[in-house]
């Protein structure tokens, strides 16, 4: 366990892949539509239709994941900096409280 206080810069490069992955998903959608027509194409009206419907609703969906997973990733990468910022801040503000005490501190 750490004894410090506040978050790692280093979980903002994890928020980006995270991001990337989710903007990834988003370009999954185009690909799977394009299969689920070329499937359609040589089928019957009764499969066709039944693809159709899979499409509109799993296209749904794979939009609906990768909205969420991209603004998860924007909220975290939004978190990282917020609160690097508040511990910068603090510890400025830490260091002003003892240097107006006028006592030794080693930091």
């Amino acid at each position: 366990m750490s004894n410090e206080i506040g978050t790692s810069i280093d979980a903002l490069p994890e928020a980006e892949a995270a991001e990337l992955l989710a903007e990834t998903m988003a370009l999954l959608g185009g690909r799977f539509e394009t299969t689920v027509e070329d499937m359609s194409a040589p089928a019957s009206s009764y499969v066709s239709s039944a693809l159709s419907d899979y499409l509109e609703n799993t296209l749904e969906n794979i939009q609906e994941t990768a909205r969420s997973g991209i603004a998860l990733a924007q909220d975290v990468q939004g978190s990282v900096l917020e609160i690097a910022a508040t511990d910068n801040d603090n510890a400025e503000d830490f260091r002003e409280g003892v240097e107006e005490l006028d006592i030794p501190v080693n930091f």
